[in-house]
């Protein structure tokens, strides 16, 4: 069994990793046209790889939720394993998609109106 501090550093080596994959992901998103296309990848990108949640409903590790959700869909234990992962997945890419767009509104230039 694993201790508390194994799991630490297991959760700090995959966030270093999923840094690691945003990278490429963000060079290689400039090619789609328009910002609110680009955010929308790049915001599924950071909450399939980067949403925690607990693996076990009576311990206290976290996991990334696509893996506890592939887990549960291959042997799931109770019937709404699919839908426990889903659940934070979405609240997550829907928080951070719409936080993105209010600033990517909030800082673009106004066009001046001449009359």
């Amino acid at each position: 069994m694993y201790t508390d501090e194994n799991y630490f550093w297991g959760l700090i080596a995959y966030y270093l990793g999923v840094l690691l994959v945003c990278v490429p992901t963000w060079r290689l998103t400039r090619v789609l046209p328009g910002f609110p296309l680009r955010a929308l990848v790049r915001c599924a990108t950071v909450a399939l790889l980067g949403t925690p949640m607990l693996a076990y409903p009576d311990m206290d590790y976290l996991a990334p939720a696509w893996g506890v959700m592939l887990f549960d869909a291959i042997s799931p234990t109770q019937g709404d394993g699919l839908l426990r992962g889903f659940l934070p997945l979405l609240v997550v890419f829907g928080l951070l998609y719409v936080v993105t767009v209010l600033v990517w509104l909030a800082r673009r230039p106004r066009q001046s109106r001449s009359s």
